[in-house]
């Protein structure tokens, strides 16, 4: 997967495909997480999304359809565990920073769901060993792909296409504000991140010129800010969704009642720091 140059400095394909193997590791020890197993399942995530995004840098014949389609079926099938601790969080994070109905009493029955859909995804698949077998078939094909044959020309073009895609994505989530609409603006703008992440770690893995080097990294710090604050607003979101989805005890309603008022705020707020 990493084919040395004569001056022991990898190609910039081969440095692409070393990056991708860490990722596969971290992909592994992530879903073998039990200590932790929200944060692990959380990391898991992450890392089927940064593998999904540096597929495209890949020349166009290479056969990354399977491998795409595996990854986004293993991270939509940990989802609905992330989404439980994510509503349960975000309530515990607006109760201390904003004026609201979450009360204790909801807070708690958000994270006694949240263990709940854990125990029933852990009681069909102990451990997570069914999804580590679906992830480690995902990594051996993985290892196949020609990441050699990346040239940093095409990876430019792949660049410059997402960042395309991106200014199409923030144009109409902007003319919209529709919440389906910012968050495809969200998830495009994290793909450009992550490949400027990738791309700037192998051009220092391969000694190429820095100052693109750094430029990439600067672009990639701007999406950072700007993913975290879109990533608030579809945090509060799944919140709402899931608030929707609850029995329907007084302090649910009552803050059912009071959702059209609230949530113009809690989506308009600061991610807290």
């Amino acid at each position: 997967m990493n084919k040395i140059k004569h001056d022991n400095r990898p190609s910039f394909g081969a440095a692409l495909g070393t990056l991708a193997e860490r990722e596969c590791r971290k992909l592994l020890r992530a879903l073998a997480m039990r200590k932790q197993r929200q944060e692990g399942i959380h990391e898991a995530r992450k890392s089927c999304r940064r593998l999904r995004s540096i597929l495209p840098l890949l020349p166009p014949e290479q056969p990354t359809d399977a491998v795409d389609h595996g990854l986004q079926a293993l991270a939509h099938g940990i989802a609905p565990i992330r989404d439980a601790y994510i509503a349960a969080r975000t309530a515990k994070l607006l109760a201390k920073t904003h004026a609201t109905q979450i009360t204790p009493a909801l807070v708690h029955q958000l994270e006694q769901r949240c263990e709940e859909i854990l125990g029933q995804t852990l009681a069909s698949d102990a451990h997570l060993r069914d999804r580590r077998a679906h992830a480690q078939r995902i990594i051996a094909a993985i290892h196949t792909l020609a990441w050699q044959d990346i040239r940093p020309a095409q990876a430019r073009q792949t660049l410059k296409r997402s960042k395309q895609r991106v200014k199409k994505a923030r144009k109409k989530a902007l003319a919209l504000q529709a919440p389906a609409a910012l968050h495809r603006w969200r998830r495009r703008a994290r793909k450009l991140r992550y490949q400027l992440e990738f791309v700037r770690k192998a051009r220092r893995m391969a000694d190429m010129k820095k100052a693109r080097t750094q430029a990439y990294g600067a672009k990639a710090k701007q999406l950072s800010l700007l993913t975290d604050q879109l990533g608030w607003r579809q945090d509060v979101q799944i919140l709402l969704d899931t608030i929707e989805q609850l029995p329907d005890p007084a302090d649910v309603h009552a803050l059912r009642r009071q959702l059209p008022s609230k949530s113009a705020n809690w989506l308009s707020a600061e991610p807290p720091g």
